[in-house]
């Protein structure tokens, strides 16, 4: 073959594959999942299993949103602008009714970048002081984190958005005209985790303080106050729960997730008595009880570093 027609074909390789590479992207844009209708005038948009990747665009939380008679709110704005925009028109296939605002219930980059998309529009973000101040330190770095790993055009417009509206407790939310109570569950290291609870149909949003079939991530958590958040929420003892992760479920879910806790903590403290240094962890800190949730060979292992590390420094204040 001489050498121009190996260019030749070699530029037609390069053609097809970038025709390829556009037409998956384009296909995955358009892949919003069909709103679940969870209880009377409660949607969810599912996320996808995983961690955050190109193939999923980083669309791996749970969205949801409540119609009422005067309005809609939204609970997490989603990952991008683009994830933001595609929320809203999900929304609007459903209702005519007005988007009167959207809560982001904590500070994790999987539901804050959306929120430009929102505000774009005039619809105020909600956040609690604690997530603002959190996503305010952070997030700058998340964004750069997620045009490398999800692309320039993934995270087009994406922006750190301020919210328009912070909250630093549990209060009614009587915006949309339906019973809805904003719930501040308060506890060491929430890092003011918000959860939105419909009385009406015994519906809890529970935002990132419950995941199902998934292991949390403990990254902002001490491991004490999770559990005392989580009593709260089982409190509502609710019909529906819609996680930000893992499938809905209901307040009897609630249950495996403090189990999780208890046995993380258990086991960490039983090789910490052993004498297991940090190095041995990975190998020995496996819960089979939890091996088939999602997310378990890497959150876990990163789980049981952060709760030996706790563990540690509190033996050292006794």
């Amino acid at each position: 073959m001489s050498a121009v027609s190996l260019r030749n074909l070699l530029g037609f390789v390069r053609r097809l594959c970038a025709c390829w590479v556009a037409g998956a992207i384009g296909l995955a844009f358009a892949a919003m999942p069909a709103p679940v209708l969870v209880a009377p005038g409660i949607y969810a948009l599912m996320g996808q299993p995983g961690e955050i990747a190109a193939a999923n665009l980083g669309r791996i939380v749970n969205v949801a949103f409540v119609v009422g008679p005067r309005g809609v709110i939204v609970v997490e704005s989603g990952v991008s602008f683009r994830h933001g925009d595609e929320i809203i028109a999900a929304v609007e296939r459903i209702t005519r009714k007005p988007i009167r605002l959207v809560v982001i219930t904590h500070a994790s980059q999987e539901v804050v970048f959306g929120a430009a998309a929102f505000q774009a529009r005039g619809i105020p973000v909600w956040m609690h002081r604690e997530s603002a101040a959190l996503m305010a330190e952070r997030c700058g770095t998340c964004l750069q984190t997620l045009r490398t790993e999800l692309g320039e055009r993934a995270m087009a417009g994406s922006r750190v958005a301020e919210p328009d509206h912070v909250v630093g407790k549990t209060q009614p939310l009587d915006v949309i005209g339906r019973r809805l109570v904003l719930i501040a569950p308060g506890g060491r290291d929430t890092t003011g985790a918000l959860a939105l609870w419909d009385e009406t149909t015994g519906t809890l949003i529970a935002g990132s303080l419950v995941s199902i079939d998934r292991i949390p991530d403990l990254r902002d958590a001490g491991g004490k106050g999770w559990p005392e958040a989580l009593a709260v929420l089982k409190a509502t003892r609710c019909i529906h729960l819609i996680p930000a992760l893992g499938r809905i479920g209901s307040c009897a879910d609630i249950d495996a997730l403090a189990r999780y806790f208890a046995a993380l903590d258990g086991h960490v403290r039983t090789l910490l008595a052993e004498g297991v240094g940090l190095a041995e962890l990975p190998e020995r800190s496996d819960l089979p009880d939890f091996a088939a949730w999602d997310g378990y060979p890497t959150l876990h292992i990163q789980n049981a570093n952060r709760a030996y590390l706790r563990i540690e420094r509190d033996s050292f204040k006794d």
